[in-house]
């Protein structure tokens, strides 16, 4: 698994967790929806850390909690 794939995995499992849909998440964060789609499907290879940033805020967790998990201890 690479950096984008433990992303897209790691916005899907925040989503499940708090109970939000993407629609939810894009308007709590501001990212647009369609930005959201591209990271989870893998289109966007690279996701800024301000998107992150934006994305941890919508899911109202620091973006230190964010990375704080599992997924990305992967070698």
């Amino acid at each position: 698994m690479n950096i984008s794939q433990a992303i897209s995995k790691r916005i899907i499992l925040l989503c499940y967790e708090k109970n939000i849909t993407i629609y939810e998440l894009s308007k709590r964060s501001g990212v647009p929806k369609t930005t959201i789609k591209d990271i989870i499907s893998g289109r966007s290879k690279n996701p800024s850390v301000l998107s992150i940033e934006k994305l941890a805020i919508g899911f109202s967790i620091s973006i230190g909690e964010f990375w704080n998990h599992e997924i990305f201890s992967y070698r």
